[in-house]
């Protein structure tokens, strides 16, 4: 959507329904996100996230928070997930150009306002 839309900033909220996730935690020390897999269904409870512009091309940054049948809640940084059921997103969408650029002591493209 935000390529096709030509976004090149705003935020992302969601909820709903998801599968097949893949979320992260990043591990500053070793610069590399430490991924983990959930392949049952879930309940997404919060998806909140921004757009910005990375080598002038859209990037979605997103963390979400989602729980199981037993009602424990899981949360990370983003990956991957399936839509099962239903969801339902909102993108609030900016006129300003938000970039990122490259922090090599900390190894992201963070915002470069």
């Amino acid at each position: 959507v935000a390529e096709k839309e030509n976004l090149n900033s705003g935020w992302v909220n969601g909820l709903g329904a998801i599968s097949n996730i893949e979320i992260g935690y990043y591990n500053i020390k070793k610069k590399v996100y430490e991924k983990q897999k959930f392949d049952n269904h879930y309940e997404l409870i919060s998806l909140i996230g921004n757009i910005s512009l990375v080598d002038n091309k859209p990037f979605i940054h997103t963390h979400i928070s989602f729980s199981d049948k037993k009602y424990r809640v899981f949360g990370g940084h983003l990956f991957d997930a399936k839509v099962t059921a239903a969801a339902e997103f909102c993108i609030f969408t900016s006129d300003y150009h938000l970039h990122r650029k490259l922090n090599c002591n900390i190894g992201l493209a963070l915002w470069n306002i």
